[in-house]
């Protein structure tokens, strides 16, 4: 894969900085007891999958990119 431009700025910004417009919503990343840890996002132009993280995060409160989702089992501590 590789990620475009607007995806690769976006990379290790606040999480507070709006998704870009190529980026469509796919879906939450949470633990076994509900707690967000990210918002999914998958980049119509290039395929990149983004990762909008919360407080829960790793890392925290930050975009980054990285593989398809899969399934957290971890508690929230």
């Amino acid at each position: 894969m590789h990620a475009c431009d607007l995806c690769h700025q976006l990379v290790g910004e606040p999480s507070t900085v709006p998704p870009h417009e190529n980026l469509a919503a796919s879906g939450i990343g949470a633990r076994s007891n509900r707690c967000k840890v990210d918002s999914r996002w998958r980049c119509t132009g290039c395929g990149a999958w983004m990762y909008q993280s919360t407080a829960l995060g790793e890392p925290p409160n930050m975009w980054r990119m990285g593989r398809p989702p899969a399934d957290l089992t971890e508690s929230c501590g």
